[in-house]
Order: C-alpha cells, then structure tokens, then sequence
C-alpha cells in the first residue's frame, strides 16, 4: 500500500510537470515568435569635408528589411529622411567650424531604426578659407627665361585644384587677363608661368606690373581634401628690373670655318676664361653659335687674345638666321682696333627677333693671316 501511494504521488508530480513545462514552453514560443529582427546596419561610414556642407557615404546592409535612411546630425539633433537606401548625401548649411556628429541608421518598413552608425565630420567654414594665406607672385628668371612665379599654391591646409586666372597691368598701357587650367601643378605649391606666353617677347620690359590673381584650391581639413574648391585672390604690384641673359649659357654648339680644334681651338671662345683664346689661320673665318631653341640677341661683347695684336679682328659682321642657310646681318664693324691685352669691347645691335644661328663673319684681321680671340659673348638685355 504504501508503495503504491507512493506510485501516486509520482505520477501526480510528473502530471502537475507535464503541465507547468508545456506552459513554458508555449510562453517562450510566444515570446519567439514576437521578438522583431531589426532592419540592417549600414557599414563603412565615411565623411569628405566640403564647403559649408559635408558629404556622408556608406556600404547600406544586404537584407530585405532595410527600406528608408535616416540622418541626425548637429547639437539641435536636425533630422533628416531619405525615402529610399541612399549609400551617399550632401548636408547642406554647415557653416560652423566647430565639429558635427553624424548618426545614419535604415528604418524598416514600419519605420523602425536600426542600429545606429556615429561619424564626426568637419566642414569647410567660411572663417577658414578667411584664414588661409592667399599666394604671392614674384617676377624671377629662371635659367634664360623669366617666369611669373606663383608662390604657396599647396601647404598643409590647402591643395591647388589647376585653375587660375590672371590679370597683369603694366607700363603704356599694357594689360592681359587670361583663364588657363593647369593639370601639371595639381597640389603644387609653385606654378612658373613663362613670361612669352603672356607677352611676345621672352621678358617683361621694366617698370611696375600690377597683378591681379584667383587661384581655385581645396581646403584641407583633418588632413582630408575638400570636395568643393574654393577661390583666393591677391593683388601685388612688383618693379620688374631688367635682366641680362647670356646666350653662350643656353644649350648649343660652337663651330668655325676650319672646325678648329686643340688647346687653341674655338672651344675656347665661349669658355668664360679670358686668359685662354682661339686661334685659327686663314685670311678670313668666321664663328657660329647654333642653340638649341631661338632666342634674342641684343648685343655682344668680344675680349682680345693675350699676345698678338696684328691678330685681333678688325672688319667684320653680325649675322643671324634660323634655319642655318639664310642670314640677316644684324651688326657690321670695320677700322677696329684693340688697344689693350684681355681688353673687352661691347658692340649693341637693335634686333627684336629671336634666332637660333648666330654668326661672326670676320672679312679682315688687323694684320697678319692668322686669326685669334679670347671671349665673344653674346647677349639678350631687357632694358634695350
């Protein structure tokens, strides 16, 4: 009997389990079965500063949940809805220098949020472009040619985009504006702009030049390049000095009628060393100097030998041509005579043309039938 009670209360107990279980078990089903599956995280939030703006991007989820995008931004938690998955946008109005955070999240069809995504971002403010120091120019020469050198174009604040614009006002009435994009300085910060494609001759004529500049640049802000360019200006008025360009220091290639050559050979006529000279013979010769691009000779300067003086030179011409076969005379000299050793005699000649051939055609020596020089030097002079 007592075993059997005991049978009972078993089989009561397993009953009264039976049931309390199933109840649980329905409750966590019920529990299952209402627990929402929020819509997906975006991935990969990115920011790229602009001006007064911001443009966010994303890699949006994959699921099938995700229909809409939200942004909130800003301390007064400025809302803004996007009716369809949108992976990039552009907040507007940002004129703020101070730093903004962003939230992204997807909403559901039900306009439930997902999880969200936090980024900061820093826009390009007005105050900051205000304290951006605008570039300079400077007139210089840079080896046989004269540049309009824009300075500071790229630093660590700013990136120059390749467009610029200009205007030059100078002596007589002189003016030139031009708009040119230059993709060869992209984040330079010179830009060497040739003064003969300004003007027709290879320098500036002296005197004072007003320029006038905008250079478009990209802000950088965090060390992150600006979506948007933005405009500097300066004005600077500069004294262009003239400037002086010897001709035997662009490329180019020394000849003579009798291709002389040795210790003594025409070489040592644009050597730059006085104490050294060329010496040939033959009753008349002549020296050319062929460069490799054209360019203007204004005058010219000729140095005597050490010893000798029936061998200096005494008539002769200047004459210049650009294709080698066709000559111009630009200087003719007779009756000259040298007074000194190592003495130098400069000779001006009014030409305006640019060459590539120059020529000394000398017809007589003062004397005796040999023929000897220590420097000819020609020259380029802006004041003339």
């Amino acid at each position: 009997m007592k075993h059997f009670k005991s049978i009972i209360r078993i089989g009561i107990l397993l009953v009264l389990m039976a049931h309390y279980g199933c109840e649980s078990m329905d409750d966590n089903y019920k529990q299952y079965i209402e627990e929402y599956n929020y819509s997906g995280k975006i991935d990969s939030l990115r920011v790229y500063p602009g001006y007064e703006r911001v443009i966010l991007a994303w890699d949006n989820p994959k699921d099938q949940k995700s229909k809409t995008i939200r942004v909130i931004y800003g301390v007064d938690s400025t809302v803004v809805n996007y009716d369809s998955m949108v992976d990039s946008v552009s907040i507007e109005g940002l004129d703020a220098g101070t730093g903004y955070e962003f939230i992204v999240y997807t909403l559901d069809a039900h306009q439930n949020l997902s999880v969200p995504t936090y980024i900061t971002a820093f826009p390009v403010s007005q105050s900051f472009v205000d304290g951006l120091t605008p570039p300079m120019v400077v007139v210089q020469a840079i080896g046989p040619d004269q540049y309009v050198s824009i300075m500071g174009t790229s630093n660590v604040l700013m990136k120059f985009s390749g467009n610029l614009e200009y205007t030059v006002n100078g002596p007589d009435g002189f003016t030139q504006t031009d708009a040119v994009y230059l993709p060869e300085f992209i984040g330079e910060s010179q830009i060497d702009i040739p003064v003969s494609s300004i003007i027709p001759l290879p320098f500036l004529p002296e005197g004072e030049y007003t320029f006038e500049i905008k250079v478009s640049i990209f802000p950088i802000i965090s060390n992150l390049i600006s979506a948007d360019e933005v405009v500097l200006t300066n004005t600077q008025t500069i004294t262009v000095e003239p400037v002086v360009i010897n001709l035997m220091n662009i490329p180019g290639t020394i000849t003579d009628r009798y291709n002389t050559g040795g210790g003594e050979g025409i070489e040592k006529v644009i050597d730059g060393n006085p104490n050294s000279k060329y010496l040939t013979g033959g009753s008349q010769t002549w020296m050319m100097w062929k460069m490799d691009r054209e360019f203007i000779a204004t005058y010219y300067t000729l140095v005597s030998g050490n010893d000798a003086p029936g061998r200096d030179p005494k008539d002769w011409k200047i004459e210049a041509s650009n294709d080698g076969e066709n000559w111009v005379t630009l200087d003719q000299q007779s009756g000259i005579l040298f007074s000194n050793r190592f003495e130098k005699k400069t000779f001006l000649m009014d030409n305006r043309t640019a060459y590539s051939h120059y020529r000394m055609n000398i017809s007589a020596y003062n004397q005796t039938g040999l023929f000897q020089l220590a420097e000819w030097t020609l020259y380029y002079d802006s004041a003339q």
